[in-house]
């Protein structure tokens, strides 16, 4: 491995004094504040009292870490705004609830007298002065009880943020000085990273850590995300120690070629030291190693240069038609559509964006619509030269744009693979919608669909349905229209389980009626049957059939590695979510991947890695109950379940409702050992056993 990379070391984070404070077993009272506050008593008894200013006030006093506090401050806090009776006289009111719920509870925790008032810190765990893995704000729900209070609140929740942030630079800092493992190292720097996006030294520490986990392309994926973050949040450009370190990442590249070979990893199947692997680049010779690939290529989003918003979906358009029709070629490895989206209207050098995708090639053009003409310009680029290798102009009617997309297709298949035969070029034609305002809703309906709000995600099911209306055979309009309900139940946003199943079952079996041979049909009646009927029989025939119609199908990867990971194949799931992901490495729900990926690791025991893989997940997506779900699982198995109880709130939150036993109904595989020893680990997490 190169100096640059190994030298990261030379670029430490500022180590400052904090204090860990695990959870204690043996506390008589917990006090979470992180997030939505609560309070519990050894025995689980509820004991956070009722009143906002009450739960405030212990608030306060939790905060103070045993000092004692005087009345006159308590009041002038939170009832600023009454006479100094009425603040003295609501203060005593607070003070007694609090004797009543807490003391009544835990005899002597909080020690009220004339003057002051004391929480004794000893007798209790607070997670403020522990080691969150999740990066709520402090008392989340405490915001405008008085002007007084929000002062104080700001500052409470800069040393939270100051004493948080040194203890995870401390910790990864540790890590590094002993060397330690990469996996260890990677998960230190995620977890910073999920606190803090734009820190950098986290960030460095992560790529560095990729790299001996050989990893090269979530390395670099590492660089681009570090990036796009640093100029959205701070509006500022990576340092020049970042830089440096991702142009040595580059150069090692170009050096060694596409598969560097670090002197240390883990293999993503057995964790076993000296076995290559990783999330992205899976194992030699196996289905998810890119060494093994065909011609890699990434269609970049064009250049919409008309003047009238209403052409704006019809660059994207085209390119799916060209990322359709070359993904059909087997031997050919293409970055979905929905991943290079990241670079729209940005100025890449090709060589840039063939290391952050993963490919050989770049697909690139502009298109211009003046009147009833279509001016289109496309370039085909070689990333590790920066030549082009073919380009090509178009000017064609509008009206005939259907008919151009396919000819344009057939034409890059010509040139990128001159080998194949002509029955070849009849393969990659590709069945069209016969209106194209129709394939216009389909994609809108896609982009509100991968949004995170429910009340954005339930305006798609209009878009799908006046898209298939207008094109009642449109197959991959009708797929996405099942999967929205697949999501709708997973995510627990459904009214009705039972209608939303009923209605996924008809829309995945009429998108494979409409088109036999459309993945997207295949691959979503697939996941109904394995998610929905826990069919895997049926479910592993239609993920086949998909892949053989063509091997770059994400959708059906994703899906295929889910089944293998309720079902308990763990090592074959985590090869399948590796070839998922990177062919779409910057899916807009890549927060599904994500947990799949650490479905696929709790299925292989490797409990560290999905816990990181959990973090991320609802580092991606807060909304996602699928990641709250992983995470408490992971932490549990990994013998954290201390570490896992803050998660439980959020996770109910964003599923109200959710039990062990609607878990052991709903899970896939819940017939399996597998599926028993996730409810078990639910349980001991905290999570009600019933309604």
């Amino acid at each position: 491995m190169s100096n640059s990379i190994t030298n990261i070391r030379s670029f430490p984070l500022a180590r400052v004094k904090a204090p860990r404070v695990e959870a204690d077993s043996e506390a008589e009272a917990k006090f979470y504040l992180v997030g939505t506050m609560r309070a519990v008593a050894q025995g689980g008894d509820d004991i956070l009292p009722r009143s906002r200013k009450t739960r405030a006030l212990l608030a306060c006093l939790c905060l103070a870490q045993g000092e004692r506090v005087s009345r006159s401050r308590l009041a002038g806090l939170l009832w600023e705004r009454s006479g100094d009776a009425q603040a003295r006289m609501s203060l005593r009111h607070a003070l007694s609830e609090l004797n009543t719920i807490v003391n009544g509870r835990v005899p002597g925790l909080i020690e009220i007298d004339r003057d002051l008032v004391r929480l004794d810190a000893r007798a209790c765990w607070i997670d403020a002065f522990a080691v969150p893995d999740h990066s709520e704000r402090l008392l989340e729900d405490f915001d405008g009880l008085s002007s007084a209070f929000d002062h104080w609140l700001t500052i409470e929740r800069v040393q939270f943020e100051d004493r948080l942030r040194a203890t995870l630079e401390n910790e990864l800092n540790r890590l590094t000085e002993e060397n330690a493992a990469a996996e260890l190292r990677a998960a230190a720097a995620r977890r910073l990273i999920n606190f803090e996006p734009t820190h950098e030294g986290a960030a460095r520490s992560l790529i560095t850590a990729f790299v001996e986990m050989g990893d090269r392309a979530q390395a670099v994926r590492e660089y681009e995300r570090c990036r796009i973050a640093l100029h959205s949040m701070l509006d500022l450009t990576p340092s020049k120690e970042t830089v440096a370190l991702y142009e040595a990442l580059r150069l090692m590249s170009q050096t060694r070629g596409a598969a560097p070979k670090p002197s240390r990893s883990a293999s993503v199947e057995t964790g076993k030291p000296g076995e290559q692997g990783g999330l992205q680049d899976g194992l030699p010779g196996s289905r998810a190693s890119h060494t093994a690939r065909g011609p890699s290529i990434a269609v970049l989003p064009f250049r919409d240069l008309s003047a009238e918003a209403r052409h704006d979906y019809a660059a994207d358009g085209l390119v799916e038609d060209l990322i359709e029709a070359l993904s059909r070629i087997p031997t050919f490895f293409v970055i979905s559509r929905l991943s290079t989206l990241t670079f729209r209207n940005q100025d890449r050098l090709p060589q840039e964006v063939g290391e952050v995708l993963g490919v050989r090639y770049v697909l690139s053009g502009s298109m211009r619509v003046t009147g009833d003409r279509l001016r289109l310009t496309v370039e085909l680029t070689d990333t590790r030269s920066g030549t082009a290798l073919w380009s090509s102009g178009l000017d064609e009617k509008f009206f005939d744009l259907l008919e151009v997309q396919n000819r344009l297709a057939e034409s890059i298949v010509r040139r990128v693979a001159p080998y194949l035969y002509s029955a070849e070029l009849r393969r990659v034609r590709k069945k069209r919608p016969e209106h194209l305002e129709s394939h216009d809703l389909f994609l809108r309906a896609q982009e509100n669909m991968n949004n995170p709000s429910r009340a954005v995600f339930e305006t798609s099911e209009h878009m799908f349905d006046e898209a298939i209306r207008l094109d009642p055979h449109y197959a991959p309009a009708v797929a996405w229209r099942a999967y929205w309900h697949v999501l709708r139940v997973a995510q627990g946003w459904s009214p009705d389980c039972a209608h939303d199943t009923k209605q996924a079952d008809h829309f995945a079996e009429r998108a494979v009626v409409c088109d036999a041979l459309e993945p997207m049909a295949l691959a979503i009646h697939g996941h109904v049957a394995a998610y929905l009927h826990k069919d895997f029989d049926l479910a592993f025939r239609r993920f086949e059939t998909a892949l053989r119609v063509n091997p770059n199908a994400a959708p059906a990867w994703l899906w295929s590695a889910a089944a293998h990971a309720w079902i308990g194949n763990g090592p074959q799931a985590v090869e399948e979510i590796n070839r998922a992901i990177s062919l779409s490495p910057y899916d807009p729900l890549m927060c599904a991947y994500t947990a799949v990926a650490g479905m696929a690791y709790l299925a292989d025991a490797q409990y560290e890695r999905a816990v990181e893989c959990g973090l991320r997940s609802i580092a991606q997506n807060r909304t996602y109950t699928a990641a709250y779900k992983l995470l408490v699982l992971a932490l549990v198995l990994a013998g954290r379940e201390a570490e896992a109880q803050p998660y439980l709130p959020q996770l109910l939150k964003v599923e109200p409702g959710f039990t062990v036993e609607r878990y052991r109904q709903r899970f896939p595989g819940s017939a399996t050992p597998t599926g028993q020893l996730y409810c078990e680990a639910l349980a001991l997490a905290g999570v009600p056993l019933f309604d």
